[in-house]
């Protein structure tokens, strides 16, 4: 007759380790839900970054940003800054509750060796040397440069209605967090002018994300590019404040480069960075992130100015129009 033999359980040990070695890794799991939420809303940014950046390319021919006649700028003499303008609906917005006429200078220096460009109140085929400072509101350029993202939405009038899109004087409503910046440069300057009708140059395109700026001092930051180690370099002094290195060093943030003049560099003033690896460590109150760009590096050893809340550019060559329909 055989005796069976009793059969040795799962001891309590073994179940508590069990257990710790389970919560090690759902605590694992849990952790990388944070990290991948970031990286998804960063690539939502990213994604509506390159469309409205597309986009802009097209509205800038449709608002008349690319006929000189259409467009009042200052500072129009034969210098170098003539040949760059830079449109940005932020500054003139702060010009224009100064009641302010069109900027010769930009404040705070954010794009040296440019002049400001606004558009005409009358439109793009308002007549060539309208009386100065005739600009149109910022409240129309805003809206201009708004992308037509992220809808208005109400509560549906029952808990299983859906909900209902906002409307402004009829109009749908948009919060528009992604805002654009344009810049139009003469390809091959031989005069160092202003660009006129059937000129080539280069139209730039930078597209920002929550850019809710009133003030011109919190729009760009100066930065220091070295060639030799391939970085940008900051004080930490011009932080601005609620803000953070990593924030404004960034994959896609854009760096305006004001050195880069002459007849074959000044429409190149435009630089993306690709890949950024920010040392944190800062010496001498200085501090500096490791780059590589998408597009034509600054000049090396120059003063730069990085671009806050920026996201994405793009860029195509045109050609100037005229005050007709078919000039060139």
């Amino acid at each position: 007759m055989t005796i069976p033999t009793a059969r040795r359980g799962i001891t309590l040990m073994e179940v508590l380790i069990s257990i710790g070695i389970l919560a090690i890794g759902l605590t694992s799991v849990v952790s990388l839900v944070p990290a991948g939420q970031s990286q998804a809303a960063r690539a939502v940014v990213l994604d509506r970054a390159a469309t409205a950046a597309a986009n802009g390319l097209a509205d800038a021919v449709t608002f008349g940003l690319t006929r000189a006649d259409s467009v009042v700028i200052s500072g129009t003499s034969a210098s170098i800054n003539g040949a760059v303008w830079v449109f940005d609906p932020a500054i003139q917005r702060i010009e224009a509750d100064r009641g302010a006429a069109p900027l010769s200078s930009w404040p705070n220096g954010n794009f040296p060796n440019a002049v400001g460009a606004m558009l005409k109140t009358t439109g793009i085929y308002s007549s060539a040397g309208p009386p100065s400072g005739v600009a149109a509101p910022w409240q129309a350029t805003r809206l201009y440069t708004q992308n037509r993202d992220d809808v208005v939405l109400a509560p549906g009038t029952g808990a299983d209605d859906p909900p209902i899109n906002t409307q402004i004087s009829g109009v749908r409503a948009f919060q528009g967090r992604m805002s654009s910046l344009y810049s139009l440069a003469l390809a091959d300057n031989f005069g160092e002018r202003p660009p006129v009708a059937g000129d080539v140059a280069k139209l730039t395109v930078v597209v920002f994300h929550n850019r809710t700026s009133t003030d011109e001092t919190g729009l760009t930051v100066p930065a220091f590019y070295d060639d030799a180690t391939e970085s940008l370099r900051m004080n930490v002094a011009d932080i601005p404040a609620g803000r953070t290195f990593k924030e404004i060093i960034h994959p896609g943030v854009v760096i305006y480069d004001p050195e880069k003049a002459g007849r074959f560099a000044q429409y190149q003033r435009w630089s993306q960075i690709l890949m950024a690896s920010v040392d944190d460590s800062a010496v001498g109150g200085t501090i500096r992130a490791f780059v590589t760009f998408a597009s034509p590096r600054p000049n090396p050893g120059s003063t730069v100015r990085v671009l806050l809340d920026s996201v994405g550019m793009a860029e195509q060559m045109i050609v100037v129009e005229g005050s007709s329909a078919y000039s060139r």
